[in-house]
């Protein structure tokens, strides 16, 4: 009986373990009113940095904008970056003025980086994703997502990390392919 007990609880334990290994991804809102044929061009925006308390993450946005940009670039004919941060209407002028179709705005809406492997207490992101046509300025894709990371790091993960797979996901969906949320 103690042998039985003894496999339930190695088991159990490590159940517990591999789900500790592996970052959780969620999508917070999704809402797409049209999709984008691939060969398309884009404006990517670039956000204000993440912060966190009195943390300025420097270079995050520039982060989340190159993973937007390999992301994208399979699909894509051209894509031209911003190298600051630009209201709206500065972005749908000088997309315009470089005749792309389509403007990408990404946001960094939560950006926290924790010694994780210390604490316990896990990276978090939170991202805004909007997509509009740049001749009409009409909305056409909007999506939050957030992810962190898992609990069992050795040191090396940070926020960064987790930008991959959401940023997959509003691509996939931005251009009409199936994803996990629509399944």
């Amino acid at each position: 009986m103690k042998l039985r007990q003894a496999k339930l609880l190695l088991i159990a334990g490590l159940t517990l373990m591999l789900g500790a290994c592996s970052s959780k991804y969620r999508v917070d809102n999704h809402e797409v009113m049209t999709t984008v044929p691939p060969g398309s061009s884009y404006y990517v925006m670039l956000p204000k940095d993440g912060i966190y308390g009195e943390t300025n993450y420097n270079n995050s946005g520039q982060m989340l904008v190159q993973v937007v940009r390999n992301k994208l670039s399979p699909f894509s004919s051209r894509i031209i970056s911003a190298s600051t941060v630009e209201t709206r209407e500065t972005a749908f002028a000088s997309a315009a003025k470089d005749d792309l179709d389509y403007l990408i705005e990404p946001e960094i809406l939560h950006w926290e980086d924790r010694a994780t492997e210390w604490s316990g207490r896990p990276d978090r992101i939170t991202i805004k994703y909007q997509a509009f046509d740049v001749r009409t300025q009409a909305i056409l894709l909007t999506t939050t997502r957030s992810a962190s990371s898992k609990w069992a790091s050795l040191g090396g993960d940070h926020p960064q990390d987790l930008l991959p797979v959401p940023t997959e996901e509003f691509v996939a969906a931005l251009l009409g392919k199936s994803t996990d949320i629509e399944k």
